[in-house]
């Protein structure tokens, strides 16, 4: 089954709100087996709508839109469906004497206006807004499913949660199930897979990017459960065992949230030196609740003088390597250890922009360090803006902690 998502609006288009619904729709799709195909925006506009319509209708299986069903005159996502479709709309009377009662209880008559978010197409399914007013519907024509839902997210995610499954009728048995992988890139990741051969006319796997790591979707269907289910769990144990320590959740978990519980687990105290992340790193922890039995105290040393009166970091350091450098980021982490003794101190320092005063801008180095004899440094050059590089930063030196304390290396000997 392929699918469409056409989202309208102006507000989209020139950027005044963020398009939620298209990423949310699409993961559900997902979930769902069914394959994204094409997602657009329109503007309000009929003609515009219309011809969209017209040109998804050939080629898939399923279209879904969102937005345009308020009670203003340039809400015409139901009318311009009705159009295409050559439906009337009718008012769904029962729902009017809902909308009039809600008006009524507090004091108010219901505007003209909105009579247009209890209008339905004729011949479509109704799905009741129970989060909000505008209706939804679904109907089939030749042998495509179109499908309405309302605009604002907690109206949409809602109805979509409560009735996308039930509308997206299959014989197949679907199972869908994601891996995260942290310490390596999609690109890596990717090649690994594929060098498997794992995938089968009832398997496919997709691996996608995000901040800090991996997620490998893995989706089996079939009419046979017992069939797809076993597919699965092969599938599932030969990528378990390639990946191993890499790993980190198959519940699409924060880092910072499982990190967490992996240091409570494990029994260790980490602490932060942070220059370039400015303190985002030791926030990320203490946004998680339980973070208070991990984390006691972290610093932000921002300026030169801040480093070596806070970390011990050596003028001579700083003036033959810089401040941006591994051998500032080693001591940095070497000072923390002395000034806090957690078992895991993490430094970070670099150039996020816009402006750089002594490495390109992107450049970072940060350091893991556990003891004298067991460290790790890592040099990273990332690129775009000030706040993407910060952000980057954090989110890569989290998976990176992650992935050593998986491997347990906080416990082995040698550097």
């Amino acid at each position: 089954m392929k699918a469409t998502i056409i989202t309208i609006g102006k507000e989209l288009l020139i950027g005044s709100i963020l398009n939620t619904n298209s990423k949310y729709l699409s993961s559900k799709l997902t979930d769902l087996g069914v394959e994204v195909s094409k997602q657009v925006t329109v503007d309000d506009n009929m003609a515009d709508i219309v011809n969209e319509l017209d040109i998804d209708s050939k080629s898939s299986d399923l279209i879904l839109l969102s937005g345009g069903l308020g009670p203003t005159n340039d809400d015409i996502t139901r009318e311009s469906l009705a159009k295409f479709l050559g439906k009337d709309i009718y008012i769904d009377e029962e729902e009017k004497l809902i909308m009039e009662t809600r008006f009524s209880r507090n004091g108010e008559s219901m505007p003209k206006n909105n009579i247009k978010q209890v209008c339905l197409i004729e011949g479509s399914t109704k799905l009741k807004n129970n989060w909000g007013v505008a209706l939804g519907e679904y109907i089939v024509k030749d042998k495509v499913t179109y499908v309405v839902f309302p605009g604002p997210p907690n109206e949409f995610e809602n109805m979509v949660d409560n009735y996308l499954s039930e509308i997206i009728k299959s014989d197949d048995n679907i199972i869908v199930k994601s891996l995260d992988v942290i310490g390596l890139g999609e690109s890596r990741v990717e090649e690994k897979i594929r060098k498997l051969n794992i995938e089968n006319g009832n398997v496919s796997i997709n691996t996608f990017a995000h901040q800090g790591y991996t997620e490998i979707k893995i989706i089996g269907k079939s009419n046979d459960f017992t069939f797809v289910s076993k597919s699965i769990e092969v599938v599932e144990e030969t990528l378990y065992r390639e990946f191993r320590d890499h790993i980190y959740s198959d519940k699409n978990l924060e880092i910072a949230s499982v990190l967490v519980e992996k240091l409570i687990e494990n029994n260790l105290t980490i602490a932060f030196a942070e220059s370039i992340t400015g303190g985002k790193l030791a926030s990320s922890i203490t946004d998680v609740p339980g973070s208070s039995n991990v984390i006691g105290s972290s610093y932000v040393t921002y300026s030169n003088e801040s480093k070596k009166m806070n970390l011990n970091v050596n003028r001579e350091t700083l003036e033959k390597y810089g401040a941006v450098s591994d051998k500032t980021a080693y001591e940095m982490a070497k000072g923390l250890k002395e000034k806090t003794n957690a078992d895991i101190c993490v430094s970070t320092t670099g150039e996020a922009g816009p402006n750089p005063s002594e490495k390109e801008v992107g450049t970072v180095f940060s350091c893991i360090y556990f003891n004298d004899k067991k460290y790790f440094m890592k040099h990273y050059d990332f690129n775009g803006g000030r706040n993407k590089i910060r952000n980057r930063t954090v989110n890569s030196v989290l998976s990176q902690i992650l992935f050593l304390i998986n491997r347990k290396e906080y416990q082995n000997e040698g550097k």
